[in-house]
């Protein structure tokens, strides 16, 4: 949307984006830091779940690896090949990639 558009030119703008990653640590105090540390993540995305669904939620915990493999599903739905999926997902083994694919495409 166009919204969301102008809030990453906003956020690009305000850390200088040039000169490191565009997600980045934020402090209590509005420090921002260099960079977003992987193991934050996690931690993120649950308190978005949570606020978006309530604690009461009937599902699992999102993680960086759910939209890893949310995303290769979209591609196999939208058509397209293993080794498109696997390039983007950035899986070596088709047996891996495949394991990932039909985990989720049953459940």
């Amino acid at each position: 949307s166009d919204e969301l558009i102008k809030l990453i030119a906003n956020w690009k703008n305000r850390i200088d984006v040039k000169s490191g990653y565009i997600l980045r640590s934020v402090s209590k105090d509005g420090y921002i830091g260099n960079y977003l540390h992987p193991s934050s993540i996690p931690t993120l995305l649950q308190n978005l779940q949570d606020k978006a669904f309530g604690i009461d939620r009937d599902m699992p915990d999102l993680s960086g690896h759910s939209f890893r493999v949310g995303a290769a599903l979209d591609m196999l739905s939208q058509g397209e090949s293993l080794a498109r999926i696997m390039l983007k997902g950035v899986w070596k083994s088709e047996s891996t990639a495949l394991k990932y694919l039909l985990n989720y495409t049953f459940e």
